[in-house]
């Protein structure tokens, strides 16, 4: 990884972390740019170490959103350093999207397992937008340093990073760019290869995803800008667009919107 990617993403390595970066750094269109030190965005935090748990205490974090399904958390569960931080989870529904569940419904080949990855971005908006009103909102109201993770820190963290750095004026070749260094700084492939028994999201127990073929895990791991695409697209034709998305099914007014930038910009 080069210096100059490091510095843009905010890349911090951790011996037991997976993707664990600052979102800020980034400029918006009117010249203002995204405070660092407020939003951390990671993987899954399950298999952190001593040393990992001294650098993770110096960053002060107050609160941890955790979008991930009530079974990953069971499986996987975040071992954050300080007792104090305050962790928020949700209640999945009846049916939440997984990218194995879509599956089911595609030939189980590189190109089914892409449709599946396909349909769980579309399905992913709906799903997680009581996560996302609480978390919109916590950085609103408390200027304290927050981690926002899933599993891989590339897919339902991809989302909810890209809303937003849109949300914030951040410009889109910038939140594709951040989206896309998952595949630079993620190093998922590896972090798997060391813990047999992971399943960041994907696997389970009897079926831990070091044991799926290398082309179908290669579809779930990669951060495609596809799959980003995808959500969008959703977005543009049930809500009208990011911007009425945010206002009506996140609850970001343009009074709210002014209130979270005024928190996390400078």
């Amino acid at each position: 990884m080069s210096s100059t990617v490091a510095a843009i993403s905010g890349f911090l390595p951790l011996e037991g972390g997976v993707n664990f970066r600052d979102i800020g750094g980034y400029h918006t269109h009117d010249g203002r740019m995204v405070r660092r030190g407020r939003v951390f965005r990671t993987g899954v935090l399950c298999y952190l170490t001593e040393a990992d748990s001294l650098r993770l205490k110096s960053l002060g974090v107050r609160r941890i959103f955790d979008l991930r399904r009530t079974n990953e958390r069971t499986q996987e569960p975040t071992r954050w350093p300080d007792a104090a931080v305050i962790s928020h989870t949700w209640d999945d529904g009846p049916e939440p999207p997984s990218a194995m569940r879509f599956a089911k419904a595609n030939e189980m080949s590189p190109h089914g397992m892409r449709e599946a990855m396909l349909a769980l971005y579309e399905a992913l908006p709906d799903w997680m937008a009581p996560r996302l009103r609480d978390f919109f909102k916590v950085l609103r109201e408390e200027h304290t340093p927050t981690v926002i993770h899933c599993a891989a820190g590339k897919d339902r963290t991809g989302i909810a990073v890209a809303l937003l750095l849109h949300a914030l004026g951040v410009r889109h070749e910038d939140i594709l760019r951040d989206y896309l260094l998952t595949n630079e700084v993620g190093n998922l492939e590896q972090f798997m290869t060391v813990r047999k028994a992971i399943q960041l999201g994907v696997g389970d127990a009897k079926h831990p995803l070091s044991e799926m073929d290398v082309e179908r895990r290669r579809v779930l791991l990669v951060a495609d800008p596809d799959y980003l695409d995808a959500a969008l697209r959703h977005i543009d034709r049930n809500h009208g667009g990011i911007d009425s998305y945010l206002e009506r099914a996140l609850q970001i007014t343009p009074a709210a919107r002014e209130q979270l930038q005024q928190a996390l910009l400078i």
